[in-house]
């Protein structure tokens, strides 16, 4: 696919801006008809560049915010069950539209050969990742109870991202 010319770039941003709000949600063969652009595929190459396919997922994700915020503002008035669920459906596709960045862990099971099942060097572990062997050899008798504290107990604040 070819690129666009600056000024085919410039023509397009220009007439996109101009449409406002109603931009984000055309296609490339609306915009064609909405706008004196009338080529699909100047449209295509247009809304495909990397710049404009931040800008408007950026905007999307401003737009779907605002509304989350607009219906969570008027829920203490309304008396409807299905708008808490409407709620919960958006928050869950806001967060799915976060932007995740960093490292991504695939843990998978390998279930060991015969060979390797017997083999000295082999840690067997639970579901929960602790080996099997710590449990083994702690079925000591408690008899005293102790008294829990404040002091004893962690307590963590848990922050959420901005």
């Amino acid at each position: 696919m070819e690129q666009l010319t600056n000024a085919q770039f410039k023509d397009c941003k220009e007439q996109f801006l101009q449409l406002g709000e109603k931009a984000l949600y055309l296609t490339h063969y609306q915009l064609a008809v909405e706008t004196r652009i009338k080529d699909p595929v100047q449209w295509k190459m247009f809304l495909t560049d990397p710049r404009i396919a931040d800008y408007i997922s950026s905007e999307m994700n401003l737009i779907r915010s605002a509304s989350i915020n607009e219906i969570i503002h008027k829920a203490p008035n309304s008396k409807s069950v299905g708008q808490a669920q409407l709620i919960n459906a958006l928050v869950k596709i806001d967060e799915a539209s976060a932007d995740k960045s960093g490292p991504i862990f695939i843990y998978s099971y390998v279930p060991l050969n015969a060979e390797q099942e017997f083999a000295p060097n082999i840690l067997r572990m639970e579901d929960q990742q602790t080996p099997v062997e710590e449990f083994e050899d702690t079925e000591e008798e408690t008899t005293e109870e102790e008294d829990i504290t404040l002091e004893d107990i962690e307590i963590s604040t848990i922050i959420p991202e901005e």
